[in-house]
């Protein structure tokens, strides 16, 4: 049986995929429901968000800390592929960590979004679909 502990390494990285789709982010700030919805305690501040993220002269204040959320979340990847992975293969677990690493200074050194998302497609091939074949080989043992 799979508990949440065994899947947190790979719900973590495809979370972290999903932030790296700036795009996306931005035009759909909480449309999925929150916005569609129309709640009137929250509306007015999330509309507010909404606009601040798509203005070119506004988003800079939210930038530095999405950049913050994606480095947290790529070094707790590094730590649970560290602790967990290293002894189903080590070749792969020490790329997966490298690529990780490199994928934090590239997202450090970013000045927009659109930067950001160019790293999605490398995030998913070198982080998310490894760590993914990791997580398969470790629950076959």
């Amino acid at each position: 049986m799979l508990t949440m502990h065994d899947l947190t390494p790979i719900s973590l990285c495809l979370a972290t995929q999903e932030l790296l789709d700036t795009k996306k982010f931005q035009l759909g700030f909480c449309d999925n429901l929150v916005l569609r919805l129309k709640d009137e305690k929250l509306s007015e501040g999330l509309v507010k968000i909404k606009r601040d993220l798509s203005s070119f002269l506004t988003e800079k204040k939210f930038f530095e800390g999405y950049k913050a959320v994606i480095i947290s979340n790529i070094d707790k990847i590094i730590g649970l592929v560290h602790s967990r992975y290293l002894k189903v293969d080590v070749k792969l677990a020490s790329e997966v960590i490298e690529s990780a690493k490199e994928i934090i200074e590239k997202v450090l050194k970013a000045q927009s979004f659109q930067e950001i998302s160019g790293l999605e497609a490398s995030f998913k091939s070198k982080i998310t679909l490894p760590v993914y074949h990791l997580f398969s080989e470790s629950i076959k043992s």
